[in-house]
């Protein structure tokens, strides 16, 4: 995948440049998540389906150490 960087004037990167072609399969490819991030995603819509909720206080206890 050729880019092309362009600079200002005082040689700070402020653009990228690629292809349309290049652009569409990282767009593409950036949309698409890991299947355990899904399968979450799925889980806490069937659980709020289902009147099951957690405050934000007790899933941010999971993650401390």
């Amino acid at each position: 995948m050729p880019v092309k960087y362009l600079t200002d004037e005082k040689g700070h990167t402020t653009d990228v440049q690629l292809s349309v072609h290049d652009y569409f399969n990282l767009l593409e490819r950036a949309n698409e998540l890991p299947e355990h991030v899904k399968n979450g995603i799925k889980r806490g819509q069937l659980q709020a389906s289902q009147g099951i909720k957690k405050s934000t206080d007790e899933v941010m206890r999971k993650y401390k150490k």
